[in-house]
Protein backbone atom coordinates (compact mmCIF):
# COMPACT_ATOMS: atom_id res chain seq x y z
CA UNK A 1 0.00 0.00 0.00
CA UNK A 2 2.81 2.41 0.87
CA UNK A 3 4.62 1.54 -2.34
CA UNK A 4 1.54 2.46 -4.40
CA UNK A 5 1.21 5.81 -2.66
CA UNK A 6 4.90 6.54 -3.19
CA UNK A 7 4.62 5.83 -6.92
CA UNK A 8 1.62 8.16 -7.22
CA UNK A 9 3.45 11.06 -5.53
CA UNK A 10 6.59 10.83 -7.74
CA UNK A 11 6.32 13.55 -10.50
CA UNK A 12 6.49 12.24 -14.05
CA UNK A 13 9.69 13.11 -15.95
CA UNK A 14 8.05 12.66 -19.34
CA UNK A 15 7.61 15.88 -21.32
CA UNK A 16 4.08 16.62 -22.39
CA UNK A 17 4.64 17.12 -26.13
CA UNK A 18 1.24 18.62 -26.70
CA UNK A 19 1.77 21.11 -23.88
CA UNK A 20 5.15 22.09 -25.38
CA UNK A 21 3.58 22.60 -28.82
CA UNK A 22 0.75 24.62 -27.31
CA UNK A 23 3.14 26.90 -25.41
CA UNK A 24 5.26 27.35 -28.55
CA UNK A 25 2.19 28.34 -30.57
CA UNK A 26 1.12 30.77 -27.88
CA UNK A 27 4.64 32.21 -27.74
CA UNK A 28 4.82 32.85 -31.48
CA UNK A 29 1.25 34.14 -31.55
CA UNK A 30 1.97 36.57 -28.74
CA UNK A 31 5.09 37.94 -30.42
CA UNK A 32 3.92 37.50 -34.01
CA UNK A 33 4.50 41.16 -34.84
CA UNK A 34 8.12 40.83 -33.71
CA UNK A 35 8.67 37.93 -36.12
CA UNK A 36 6.77 39.63 -38.94
CA UNK A 37 8.91 42.76 -38.59
CA UNK A 38 12.09 40.63 -38.33
CA UNK A 39 11.10 38.76 -41.53
CA UNK A 40 10.52 41.98 -43.45
CA UNK A 41 13.77 43.49 -42.19
CA UNK A 42 15.68 40.31 -43.06
CA UNK A 43 14.35 40.25 -46.62
CA UNK A 44 15.04 43.97 -47.02
CA UNK A 45 18.60 43.71 -45.73
CA UNK A 46 19.32 40.61 -47.82
CA UNK A 47 18.11 42.40 -50.95
CA UNK A 48 20.10 45.53 -49.99
CA UNK A 49 23.38 43.60 -49.66
CA UNK A 50 22.63 41.72 -52.88
CA UNK A 51 22.13 45.02 -54.73
CA UNK A 52 25.16 46.76 -53.18
CA UNK A 53 27.71 44.02 -53.93
CA UNK A 54 29.32 44.39 -57.39
CA UNK A 55 28.43 41.73 -59.94
CA UNK A 56 31.24 39.29 -60.71
CA UNK A 57 32.01 37.63 -64.04
CA UNK A 58 34.00 34.45 -64.65
CA UNK A 59 36.16 33.78 -67.69
CA UNK A 60 38.71 31.18 -68.72
CA UNK A 61 41.93 31.22 -70.72
CA UNK A 62 43.46 27.99 -72.04
CA UNK A 63 47.23 28.01 -72.48
CA UNK A 64 50.00 25.60 -73.37
CA UNK A 65 53.40 25.68 -71.70
CA UNK A 66 56.57 25.14 -73.75
CA UNK A 67 59.35 25.56 -71.19
CA UNK A 68 58.02 24.72 -67.73
CA UNK A 69 55.78 21.93 -66.49
CA UNK A 70 52.12 22.64 -65.84
CA UNK A 71 52.62 22.44 -62.07
CA UNK A 72 55.39 25.04 -62.21
CA UNK A 73 53.22 27.40 -64.27
CA UNK A 74 50.25 26.82 -61.94
CA UNK A 75 52.40 27.63 -58.91
CA UNK A 76 53.37 30.94 -60.52
CA UNK A 77 49.66 31.76 -60.98
CA UNK A 78 48.96 30.81 -57.35
CA UNK A 79 51.70 33.20 -56.22
CA UNK A 80 50.07 36.01 -58.21
CA UNK A 81 46.72 35.16 -56.60
CA UNK A 82 48.30 35.36 -53.13
CA UNK A 83 49.67 38.81 -53.97
CA UNK A 84 46.21 39.80 -55.18
CA UNK A 85 44.55 38.65 -51.94
CA UNK A 86 47.11 40.55 -49.89
CA UNK A 87 46.61 43.64 -52.10
CA UNK A 88 50.32 43.71 -52.97
CA UNK A 89 49.54 45.68 -56.11
CA UNK A 90 53.05 47.07 -56.61
CA UNK A 91 54.50 43.58 -56.90
CA UNK A 92 51.76 42.58 -59.35
CA UNK A 93 52.35 45.71 -61.44
CA UNK A 94 56.02 44.76 -61.79
CA UNK A 95 55.18 41.14 -62.59
CA UNK A 96 52.32 41.70 -65.04
CA UNK A 97 53.25 45.14 -66.37
CA UNK A 98 49.64 46.34 -66.05
CA UNK A 99 47.83 49.40 -64.72
CA UNK A 100 47.06 49.52 -61.01
CA UNK A 101 43.45 50.54 -61.77
CA UNK A 102 42.51 47.08 -63.04
CA UNK A 103 43.84 45.08 -60.09
CA UNK A 104 41.06 45.92 -57.55
CA UNK A 105 38.57 44.66 -60.15
CA UNK A 106 40.22 41.24 -60.18
CA UNK A 107 38.87 39.08 -57.37
CA UNK A 108 40.59 35.77 -58.09
CA UNK A 109 43.11 34.12 -60.40
CA UNK A 110 43.14 30.32 -60.38
CA UNK A 111 44.93 27.81 -62.60
CA UNK A 112 44.40 24.08 -63.01
CA UNK A 113 45.43 21.30 -65.36
CA UNK A 114 43.11 20.43 -68.19
CA UNK A 115 43.69 16.70 -67.70
CA UNK A 116 44.90 15.23 -64.44
CA UNK A 117 47.29 12.68 -65.97
CA UNK A 118 50.89 12.26 -64.84
CA UNK A 119 53.44 13.00 -67.52
CA UNK A 120 56.97 14.30 -67.38
CA UNK A 121 56.23 17.11 -69.83
CA UNK A 122 52.41 17.02 -69.55
CA UNK A 123 51.58 18.39 -73.00
CA UNK A 124 47.88 18.79 -72.22
CA UNK A 125 48.17 22.43 -71.14
CA UNK A 126 46.31 24.17 -68.32
CA UNK A 127 43.54 26.71 -67.85
CA UNK A 128 43.45 30.01 -65.97
CA UNK A 129 40.11 31.08 -64.45
CA UNK A 130 39.61 34.67 -63.35
CA UNK A 131 36.81 36.33 -61.40
CA UNK A 132 36.40 40.03 -62.22
CA UNK A 133 33.89 42.81 -61.58
CA UNK A 134 34.41 44.43 -64.98
CA UNK A 135 34.63 42.57 -68.29
CA UNK A 136 36.41 45.50 -69.91
CA UNK A 137 39.69 44.64 -68.16
CA UNK A 138 39.93 41.08 -69.51
CA UNK A 139 42.02 41.98 -72.57
CA UNK A 140 44.55 43.92 -70.51
CA UNK A 141 44.58 41.21 -67.85
CA UNK A 142 45.27 38.53 -70.47
CA UNK A 143 48.15 40.54 -71.91
CA UNK A 144 49.48 41.03 -68.39
CA UNK A 145 49.41 37.32 -67.59
CA UNK A 146 51.20 36.45 -70.84
CA UNK A 147 53.77 39.17 -70.13
CA UNK A 148 54.29 37.76 -66.63
CA UNK A 149 55.10 34.31 -68.00
CA UNK A 150 57.31 35.63 -70.80
CA UNK A 151 59.34 37.98 -68.60
CA UNK A 152 60.07 35.76 -65.66
CA UNK A 153 63.85 36.01 -65.19
CA UNK A 154 64.50 32.27 -65.55
CA UNK A 155 62.04 31.78 -68.41
CA UNK A 156 63.29 34.87 -70.25
CA UNK A 157 66.87 33.58 -70.14
CA UNK A 158 65.85 30.18 -71.48
CA UNK A 159 63.82 31.83 -74.23
CA UNK A 160 66.77 33.99 -75.28
CA UNK A 161 69.05 30.95 -75.46
CA UNK A 162 66.51 28.93 -77.41
CA UNK A 163 65.78 31.73 -79.88
CA UNK A 164 69.50 32.31 -80.44
CA UNK A 165 69.96 28.59 -81.19
CA UNK A 166 67.15 28.60 -83.74
CA UNK A 167 68.52 31.75 -85.40
CA UNK A 168 71.91 30.09 -85.72
CA UNK A 169 70.36 26.99 -87.24
CA UNK A 170 68.40 29.17 -89.68
CA UNK A 171 71.55 30.98 -90.76
CA UNK A 172 73.51 27.74 -91.27
CA UNK A 173 70.64 26.09 -93.12
CA UNK A 174 70.21 29.13 -95.36
CA UNK A 175 73.93 29.03 -96.19
CA UNK A 176 73.70 25.32 -97.04
CA UNK A 177 70.69 26.00 -99.25
CA UNK A 178 72.65 28.66 -101.14
CA UNK A 179 75.48 26.18 -101.74
CA UNK A 180 73.04 23.54 -102.95
CA UNK A 181 71.34 26.09 -105.15
CA UNK A 182 74.69 26.93 -106.76
CA UNK A 183 75.42 23.24 -107.25
CA UNK A 184 71.97 22.73 -108.71
CA UNK A 185 72.55 25.50 -111.25
CA UNK A 186 75.88 23.93 -112.28
CA UNK A 187 74.14 20.59 -112.86
CA UNK A 188 71.42 22.26 -114.91
CA UNK A 189 74.02 24.08 -117.04
CA UNK A 190 75.94 20.85 -117.65
CA UNK A 191 72.78 19.05 -118.67
CA UNK A 192 71.77 21.85 -121.03
CA UNK A 193 75.27 21.97 -122.52
CA UNK A 194 76.00 25.50 -121.41
CA UNK A 195 78.90 24.33 -119.29
CA UNK A 196 81.39 21.49 -119.62
CA UNK A 197 81.70 18.91 -116.88
CA UNK A 198 85.04 18.69 -115.11
CA UNK A 199 86.58 15.21 -114.92
CA UNK A 200 87.00 15.57 -111.16
CA UNK A 201 83.39 16.71 -110.67
CA UNK A 202 80.96 13.89 -109.95
CA UNK A 203 77.45 15.12 -109.14
CA UNK A 204 74.23 13.18 -108.74
CA UNK A 205 71.45 15.51 -109.87
CA UNK A 206 68.67 13.62 -108.09
CA UNK A 207 70.66 13.66 -104.85
CA UNK A 208 71.15 17.42 -105.10
CA UNK A 209 67.44 17.98 -105.65
CA UNK A 210 66.54 15.75 -102.72
CA UNK A 211 68.98 17.53 -100.41
CA UNK A 212 67.71 20.89 -101.61
CA UNK A 213 64.13 19.97 -100.75
CA UNK A 214 65.11 18.50 -97.36
CA UNK A 215 67.11 21.59 -96.41
CA UNK A 216 64.20 23.86 -97.32
CA UNK A 217 61.87 21.76 -95.19
CA UNK A 218 64.29 22.04 -92.27
CA UNK A 219 64.51 25.79 -92.80
CA UNK A 220 60.72 26.13 -92.68
CA UNK A 221 60.61 23.99 -89.50
CA UNK A 222 63.29 26.10 -87.80
CA UNK A 223 61.47 29.32 -88.72
CA UNK A 224 58.21 27.91 -87.38
CA UNK A 225 59.88 26.87 -84.14
CA UNK A 226 61.39 30.33 -83.78
CA UNK A 227 57.99 31.93 -84.38
CA UNK A 228 56.36 29.82 -81.67
CA UNK A 229 59.20 29.95 -79.18
CA UNK A 230 57.29 31.46 -76.26
CA UNK A 231 56.86 30.68 -72.59
CA UNK A 232 53.22 29.86 -73.23
CA UNK A 233 50.89 29.74 -76.19
CA UNK A 234 47.35 31.05 -75.74
CA UNK A 235 44.97 28.48 -77.22
CA UNK A 236 41.84 30.35 -76.13
CA UNK A 237 41.70 33.81 -74.63
CA UNK A 238 39.30 35.25 -72.07
CA UNK A 239 35.69 35.57 -73.25
CA UNK A 240 33.47 38.45 -72.12
CA UNK A 241 30.21 37.02 -70.80
CA UNK A 242 27.16 39.16 -70.11
CA UNK A 243 25.67 36.94 -67.42
CA UNK A 244 27.35 37.36 -64.01
CA UNK A 245 28.12 34.38 -61.77
CA UNK A 246 27.40 36.30 -58.58
CA UNK A 247 26.16 37.45 -56.23
CA UNK A 248 23.10 35.20 -55.90
CA UNK A 249 19.90 36.63 -54.41
CA UNK A 250 18.63 33.54 -52.56
CA UNK A 251 21.65 33.03 -50.24
CA UNK A 252 21.59 36.71 -49.22
CA UNK A 253 17.84 36.52 -48.47
CA UNK A 254 18.41 33.39 -46.37
CA UNK A 255 21.26 35.07 -44.47
CA UNK A 256 19.17 38.19 -43.84
CA UNK A 257 16.22 36.12 -42.58
CA UNK A 258 18.40 33.98 -40.30
CA UNK A 259 20.07 37.01 -38.73
CA UNK A 260 16.93 39.08 -38.09
CA UNK A 261 14.76 36.13 -37.07
CA UNK A 262 17.45 35.18 -34.53
CA UNK A 263 17.46 38.73 -33.21
CA UNK A 264 13.64 38.74 -33.09
CA UNK A 265 13.57 35.40 -31.26
CA UNK A 266 16.08 36.60 -28.65
CA UNK A 267 14.08 39.77 -28.14
CA UNK A 268 10.84 37.83 -27.71
CA UNK A 269 12.49 35.28 -25.40
CA UNK A 270 13.99 37.97 -23.15
CA UNK A 271 10.67 39.83 -23.04
CA UNK A 272 8.83 36.61 -22.14
CA UNK A 273 11.30 35.82 -19.35
CA UNK A 274 11.04 39.35 -17.93
CA UNK A 275 7.25 39.19 -18.01
CA UNK A 276 7.27 35.78 -16.30
CA UNK A 277 9.59 37.03 -13.54
CA UNK A 278 7.44 40.12 -13.08
CA UNK A 279 4.25 38.02 -12.81
CA UNK A 280 5.92 35.70 -10.31
CA UNK A 281 7.07 38.64 -8.21
CA UNK A 282 3.52 40.07 -8.17
CA UNK A 283 2.07 36.70 -7.13
CA UNK A 284 4.62 36.39 -4.31
CA UNK A 285 3.79 39.88 -3.10
CA UNK A 286 0.06 39.06 -3.12
CA UNK A 287 0.70 35.87 -1.14
CA UNK A 288 2.65 37.79 1.49
CA UNK A 289 -0.12 40.36 1.89
CA UNK A 290 -2.70 37.59 2.39
CA UNK A 291 -0.55 35.92 5.03
CA UNK A 292 -0.03 39.24 6.78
Amino acid sequence: MNADVKNETVPSEDIDLFLLIERSILFFRKYRWVFIVATLLGISMGFYFFSSIPKTYKSRMIVHSFLLTNQEEIQIVNNWNDLLNKKEYNALINALHCREEILPKVKRIKAKEIQQVFSQLNPNGFSIDVLVTDNAILDELQNGLVYGFENNAYIKKRLDVKKAAFKELIDKTSAEIQKLDSTKKIVENIISGKERSSPSLIIDGSSVNRQFIEMNEKLLAFRENLEFTNAIQVLQGFEKFRKPVGPNLIPWLVIGLMVFLSIGYLFALISSIKQGLKTRAINRQGSKEKVG
